[in-house]
């Protein structure tokens, strides 16, 4: 409570709205399994200060030492907090920074959600709900959801809006597609809790039904065992089996998903040749799935490289990412390598 230095009233502090900050961050994957990055942004703060007299604010009447008033600065309202000997400091009313979910949604066979008519739905047990389309590729290679999730600052119990959340909220994410509510394996079992401020988190999503807990679906464990002429059971397995001979375990297996549908045909890359100066690469891609070429130069850091399709018309713009439209072989011209490089090597990531 402030007191008025020439009357000893107490004043009654009041509440500003006023401007504030929104950022969202975007974050990406570096192999196929699931990763993220993140960036910090301060918080804004929420203020209290004296309530004032417009009128008396436009005859520039002076406020005594020690006591909040407002000032128009370009048509927005700032409450600056004066006291003796410093300067004085303007805080902005609470919404706080968005905080991103983002991630990729499968179907029981592993293959990325692409209809128009998905949508992945936030609740939480207090009922609040946002909602997210399915979107494939959206801002993110191999990501098809991303909600940028609104967040109060926190700092009074009272929200800025009936819908936004704050930190550490509990939450779960469910997938609409038509009529029909699917509860992910990923949220079957607990609550996950919200980030912070200006940080964004992965959360893949797999449809089906999960009876070993491995985290795999029993439909696409069941078609994998078949594929392979395996009799192993589904209790027997687990997201670290490994039954083939290339060495990948069951959770790689998903989500490269080739040996499900043409065992002898595995995810591998064939050097053709040059098409002029760009190296000429063959590799399967499975309808749904992001494809990136990667290169090194010491099989130790590893980064995109920019490619075209063998099919793209001349002249075409090269692009970072392809997104499967079909299950075929593909060929793929990658960009040149810098004059003077003694070797490049290539990899393909699987998203």
């Amino acid at each position: 409570m402030q007191k008025d230095m020439n009357t000893n009233k107490s004043i009654s502090p009041g509440l500003l709205p006023g401007p504030h900050l929104d950022t969202a961050t975007g974050a990406g994957a570096r192999t196929f399994l699931s990763a993220a990055s993140s960036k910090r942004s301060p918080v804004p703060a929420r203020s209290r200060v004296a309530p004032h007299s417009d009128a008396a604010a436009d005859r520039n009447v002076r406020a005594p030492v020690g006591v909040s008033r407002y000032v128009r600065l370009f048509g927005v309202l700032l409450a600056l907090q004066f006291a003796p000997g410093l300067c004085p400091t303007a805080r902005a009313y609470p919404p706080g920074p968005y905080h991103v979910l983002y991630g990729t949604v499968r179907d029981q066979y592993g293959t990325p959600l692409s209809s128009a008519q998905a949508q992945i739905v936030l609740q939480t047990p207090a009922g609040t709900q946002l909602c997210a389309p399915v979107v494939p590729g959206v801002s993110i290679a191999g990501v098809n959801y991303l909600f940028k999730v609104p967040l109060d600052s926190g700092v009074t119990p009272d929200l800025y809006q009936p819908n936004v959340l704050v930190p550490a909220a509990p939450f779960k994410l469910v997938v609409v597609i038509g009529t029909a509510t699917n509860l992910p394996i990923q949220m079957a079992s607990t609550n996950f809790a919200l980030g912070s401020w200006a940080r964004s988190t992965r959360v893949d999503l797999t449809l089906g039904v999960d009876s070993n807990g491995d985290g795999l679906p029993d439909a696409w464990e069941y078609a994998f065992l078949a594929a392979i002429g395996a009799t192993n059971t589904l209790a027997s397995l687990n997201a670290n089996s490994v039954l083939t001979p290339d060495g990948r375990n069951l959770a790689q297996q998903f989500l490269l998903g080739t040996a499900l549908f043409d065992p002898g045909n595995p995810l591998k890359i064939t050097f053709l040749g040059f098409n002029g100066a760009s190296p000429a690469l063959q590799f399967p891609t499975l309808i749904g799935r992001t494809y990136t070429v990667l290169i090194s130069t010491d099989l130790n850091n590893w980064s995109p490289a920019a490619f075209n399709l063998a099919s793209d018309a001349p002249g075409a713009p090269a692009q970072s990412s392809y997104v499967a439209a079909s299950t075929a072989t593909i060929q793929v011209y990658v960009a040149p390598p810098p004059a003077g490089t003694p070797s490049q090597f290539y990899q393909i990531q699987v998203q």
